[in-house]
């Protein structure tokens, strides 16, 4: 017979208290008397909302561990048997976070599995709250009561084993870097190597197209850290490319890192989407860019291709660079390896055009185009927005300087004009 409203009010403070006890405790009673087919029914839930647990059979295991643990600890701090600040993660529970760390699912998905748990638990002990208790004033503190325990004990354990998951997750990506570092290391060096161990290791397989880039910036302030933040450019560079796959990502330090994108059965580049993305790439990281090769071999090259161009930019005083093609380079990366002997080779090719000036370097911007162009003054002056008269005065203005025709000896002059584009003062004269 339920009570009425005012000998509700009227029950003792510690009458109450102890009914409400009383309930809580024949609420676990019940409640671990189905222990196996609770758990079963957590452990099912959690897979079925949760698909980063569902494949694989470790996690599986703990998770009927961890559950079948934590159920019974939930109903002994729900009768106070036990007090919250005691209770620590059970073993399956951190080997539950370090798995996860360790294959890469996200710390959200431990956490959705803790809120998912809570809410199945209070969820269970209210139902069985409300056949137990037929007074109102003790239905809502033991409500209460039993929603405030759940919360705070899966929010001690969730706190705790974040820690162990971001220290398990740090920990296995330095050993996973320093391994897939050393293979990187064997496959660039040519030593022989077992091939489908090492593909294994690194994620990434050989047998196709690849292409190689160097990353590398002055600027990683304010930067999570350097994987994350070479992993973000790799990422967009290949996303823009309209590249399907995961670029195989080594950061060097935390100022470079050089990286290969998988293309496939592709042997080339859609030149649109690339000239697009370096007309708009911005932000702190240069890349240059290998030409796509293939197989391990080419793997190496476009590694190599890529690590050249850096060298060019890097020895230049220039700024401005975002993406730069090994190709567009050219017999440039092969010249400025040794600066001192490249600085005179230019100096004597270019003759008064080596000077490190503002009229000169328009000078040979001018040249530079009129052989790109195929020496035609029509497009040249196309392609530099000017009138046709003008770029003629200016080859006129070369060659008396020169002191003769531009197209004797021309290819010199390109390969001049190329260093002194790309390297600009560090091949110079000083003006």
């Amino acid at each position: 017979m339920y009570l009425s409203t005012a000998d509700q009010e009227s029950i003792n403070p510690v009458d109450r208290d102890l009914q409400v006890a009383n309930v809580i405790s024949r609420i676990t009673a019940a409640e671990l008397d189905q222990l196996d087919e609770r758990v079963g029914a957590i452990v099912e839930h959690l897979v079925t909302e949760i698909e980063s647990f569902a494949t694989d059979q470790p996690i599986l295991d703990q998770l009927n561990a961890g559950a079948t643990h934590n159920f019974s600890i939930t109903m002994a701090i729900l009768r106070h048997d036990i007090e919250i600040e005691q209770v620590g993660p059970s073993e399956p529970a951190i080997e539950l976070a370090r798995l996860m760390a360790e294959q890469d699912i996200p710390i959200t998905d431990l956490e959705h599995a803790y809120r998912l748990y809570q809410e199945t638990v209070v969820r269970w002990c209210l139902q069985g709250l409300s056949v137990r208790s037929r007074n109102a004033a003790v239905t809502a503190q033991a409500a209460l009561e039993i929603s405030a325990l759940v919360s705070a004990h899966m929010n001690l354990i969730a706190q705790q084993l974040l820690t162990t998951y971001e220290s398990a997750r740090d920990a296995w990506r330095l050993r996973r870097t320093a391994t897939r570092s050393a293979r990187i290391k064997d496959v660039l060096a040519g030593r022989a190597i077992d091939l489908a161990p090492t593909e294994e290791i690194l994620g990434y397989h050989f047998d196709q197209y690849h292409l190689g880039i160097i990353m590398w910036t002055d600027d990683t302030e304010g930067t999570p850290s350097a994987i994350a933040h070479f992993e973000a450019a790799a990422s967009t560079f290949t996303d823009r490319l309209g590249i399907n796959g995961h670029p195989l990502l080594e950061a060097r330090d935390a100022h470079m890192a050089r990286a290969w994108i998988p293309l496939g059965r592709r042997n080339g580049l859609d030149h649109t989407r690339l000239d697009a993305m370096r007309g708009s790439w911005t932000g702190p990281v240069v890349v240059t860019v290998g030409n796509a090769r293939h197989g391990l071999d080419g793997f190496v090259r476009t590694h190599a291709e890529a690590d050249s161009a850096r060298a060019v930019l890097q020895a230049s005083e220039a700024s401005g660079f975002g993406v730069v093609c090994a190709k567009e380079l050219g017999a440039v990366t092969l010249l400025c390896s040794d600066l001192s002997s490249t600085r005179a080779w230019v100096a004597e090719t270019l003759g008064p055009l080596a000077s490190d000036s503002a009229a000169l370097a328009q000078l040979r911007s001018t040249l530079r185009e009129f052989f790109r162009t195929g020496c035609s003054y029509a497009a040249t002056a196309e392609s530099l927005h000017m009138h046709k008269n003008s770029v003629v005065y200016r080859i006129r203005k070369i060659e008396e300087q020169l002191g003769r025709s531009v197209r004797e000896h021309r290819l010199d002059l390109e390969n001049a004009l190329e260093l002194a584009f790309w390297l600009g003062s560090a091949v110079l004269r000083q003006a």
